[in-house]
Formats: C-alpha cells, structure tokens, sequence
C-alpha cells in the first residue's frame, strides 16, 4: 500500500467514532456541543499534561476563557477533575475511573490470557499487552510484565499510533476491507505525516499475519524499539483485539521476532482464543 492508496471518506451516519466526518457530526441537529466541550477537556490530560490551567486548555482546544472555566468548574464539581488550591491548575479526578472500570471488568480475556503473558514477558523480558483501537489510536488494556522486563511499559489506558506500530497494523488488519479503508481514509486526512511515512507499511503487514499469523515494527514508532502483533481471531462487542511484545532494538532482530518471539506470540494468543472458547462467529 503507497501514499496513493485510494481510500474513501466516511460521512457521521457511522457508528464508529474513527470514522465519523467531524463537520457533519457537528452540524447534526442531535450533536450536543456542551457534552462534546466537555468531553475534549478531559482529552486534554494526556501522558506528560497531568495538570493544566484554565489558560492551558483554552489555547489547547481555542475556547474562550470563560467557556473552559464553566467546564472546568463542572467537571471538578462531578468528581471528574481536581483543582489545586495552591495554583489553581486541574488533574483528572477519581470519577474518570468509575467511567473505564465497567468496560476494563468485563473483558475476561485480561484474567486468562495473563498467565500465559507473564510467561511470555519472562522469556523476552518485555511487556506483553493487549490493546483495541480507540478512533485513529491504540489504546492498551493490560500489560503484563515479569521482574526483569526492560523499560517499555505502556500502561492501561496509554495509546500509540496506528499505523506506525505492530499493534496498530495488527488491529487494522482485524478490520473487515471496508471498514479498513475507511480508517486509512480518516488517518490520511488526519494524520497526514504518518500517512506519508508508513501507509506503504499497511500491506506488507497483511500479507505477514496472512501467512505467518504475526507482523512485525522495528524503529517505526520510536527508533530503539522493536515490536511484534498477533490480531485476536475474535472482537469483544464488535471490536477487535490484539496482543503485542515490545522490546528493545539492541536486545533483539528481525530473525530472532521472526523465528522465536513470533510464533510464541502467535501460541499465546491461539491458546487464549481456546481457553475462551471462541467459535467461528467471531465474537466472544
């Protein structure tokens, strides 16, 4: 797949929020704009922006002022953000966690899949995770890792692109054709510099889980990191899953994920399949 790969648009009458037309789903006389402000202010605390001002996230989201702090005062209000007296900046509350628990506690497959990742992760010494897509990203729902695991530990809830990493490549390939070139579409127009660089990845990533159940990144995402991604031959509620090991660059190759760390990964994953006794619906 090339930069010029065509791929078609997607108008907001979709049920999949990665694939919603922005403009459209805006001017939809059922679009609530209030819920969605306060919904993007929440979006704004991500890895490296724990606390934020008033001022922050009005120039972050181009609200006005006095917008962000009738949001703000709300959300701390409900729980879902905490405001320190002392500089009058916000984190998240502990009401953002009630919201995730619920989907987190029904997806048994982190309870049985997690022996057998920590076997993994003890091998390879790296963490073994489980990640969905969540619009145009990665988003991890468990990571497992043994004592001696190196530095790469994407935690629950921590995202990553899509089509620069194995676990992206992986999900996508989850995806029915159709809906696959919808996603490209909105990554093309989204993530136009990812596009540019990795979109010739997307293929070549197919044919490997076609023919070997595994694909593979090395230095796409971060250059001293090395990936390997299994696609679950299954969804949890219509979404796809997938299984990853990261590692180090300098701890590892392309034979040794081709020849060792693949295959393994690929075991895990059709034993947990067995183990949750998927069928071939699909779905579990």
């Amino acid at each position: 797949m090339s930069g010029n790969t065509k791929v078609n648009n997607q108008k907001a009458t979709s049920t999949d929020p990665g694939l919603l037309d922005q403009r459209s789903l805006e001017n939809h006389p059922q679009f609530a704009s209030t819920l969605a402000n306060g919904l993007a202010i929440l979006g704004c605390f991500r890895h490296g922006q724990s606390v934020l001002g008033n001022k922050d996230l009005a120039e972050q989201l181009d609200f006005s002022r006095p917008t962000v702090s009738r949001l703000t005062f709300t959300l701390t209000g409900l729980g879902y953000l905490r405001r320190d007296e002392a500089s009058g900046k916000y984190a998240l509350g502990p009401a953002v966690l009630s919201l995730g628990y619920p989907l987190l506690s029904q997806m048994t497959i982190r309870q049985v899949a997690a022996p057998e990742m920590l076997e993994l992760s003890k091998i390879a010494h790296g963490p073994v995770s489980i990640g969905m897509r969540d619009r145009l990203q990665v988003v991890y729902i468990e990571t497992v890792r043994g004592a001696e695991t190196n530095f790469t530990n994407p935690g629950i809830g921590s995202t990553r692109p899509l089509l620069r990493t194995a676990m992206g490549r992986a999900l996508l390939s989850a995806h029915s054709s159709d809906d696959r070139t919808r996603i490209l579409a909105r990554l093309r127009e989204l993530h136009q510099e990812d596009w540019r660089k990795f979109a010739g990845a997307m293929q070549p990533a197919i044919g490997e889980i076609r023919e070997k159940g595994f694909c593979t990144a090395i230095g796409d995402w971060q250059p001293n990191l090395a990936a390997v991604a299994v696609p679950l031959r299954a969804q949890f509620n219509g979404v796809p899953l997938a299984f990853n090991l990261t590692l180090p660059t300098y701890e590892t190759s392309q034979d040794e994920l081709d020849r060792n760390f693949g295959p393994r990964l690929v075991n895990l994953v059709r034993n947990v399949e067995r183990s949750l006794g998927f069928g071939t619906s699909g779905h579990y």
